[in-house]
């Protein structure tokens, strides 16, 4: 037997190579669990990034239409600038923005990573050059609520000065609320989305105007609760009339 071979079996080396395992498997195994987590989240993202290559829109009529998507997503909503997608299977959806707003999904992504996941706002999760990837919150915007009759209570209305609030302390500037980005869960939890316009410097008067017309209207026991949509309609359309004439 050499002497190397006896070294290997001695006593002392076979306590070191013991101990050696013994602190340096779990750091290994450590490891292994970070490069397994980040693999995943590469792996992830390459599928988000995949569904929205997936979405095809055209303009028509000066209106956005959806030519196609990935049979995973289920279209949840178009608005002026994105669209948004419910991801089957999962509590997500994707915002993917129309061309001509990128810029717009940049200051949005800024504006959700400093309100910090807060409850009043929901998570994100990926973002793109055009897309952002955020909690599903299930439940009735303040628009579909007055459409259907369901009623608002003043404890909503506090709720969205909180949620608007924290946003301010967060250094940003609510501004463009409407009754299209503000969401009532089943619990009675208000949400808050759509914050592209919270980093702009000009002062938005639109919450405070609407927490007027809800004082001065909607509280008196004489007004109806449930409103139709084309009444809405016509009101919004005659306030930005309004607003463009005298701001």
């Amino acid at each position: 037997m050499s002497k190397f071979t006896k070294l290997l079996k001695s006593k002392v080396v076979k306590e070191g190579i013991k101990q050696a395992q013994k602190h340096a498997l779990p750091v290994i195994k450590k490891e292994l669990e970070k490069k397994k987590r980040q693999c995943e989240k590469i792996m992830e993202q390459s599928r988000y990034a995949h569904y929205v290559s997936t979405v095809l829109f055209q303009k028509r009529n000066r209106r956005m239409k959806v030519l196609n998507h990935h049979r995973d997503l289920e279209l949840y909503g178009m608005g002026r600038s994105a669209a948004v997608f419910k991801l089957k299977n999962e509590n997500r959806v994707i915002k993917i923005f129309y061309s001509p707003f990128e810029e717009t999904a940049k200051e949005e992504k800024q504006n959700y990573e400093k309100l910090n996941g807060d409850d009043y706002y929901p998570v994100i999760y990926e973002a793109g050059k055009n897309y952002l990837v955020m909690d599903f919150i299930e439940g009735k915007t303040f628009f579909e609520c007055l459409a259907e009759g369901i009623p608002l209570d003043p404890y909503y209305m506090e709720e969205v000065d909180r949620g608007l609030q924290y946003a301010e302390k967060a250094g940003l500037n609510p501004s463009d609320i409407h009754l299209h980005n503000l969401i009532l869960t089943k619990k009675g939890n208000v949400h808050i989305i759509d914050v592209a316009r919270f980093s702009q410097e000009k002062k938005c008067t639109q919450w405070n105007d609407l927490k007027w017309a809800y004082t001065r209207y909607y509280q008196h026991a004489y007004f109806p609760k449930k409103i139709p949509r084309w009444v809405m309609y016509t009101v919004s359309k005659l306030y930005r009339l309004y607003r463009y004439i005298y701001n």
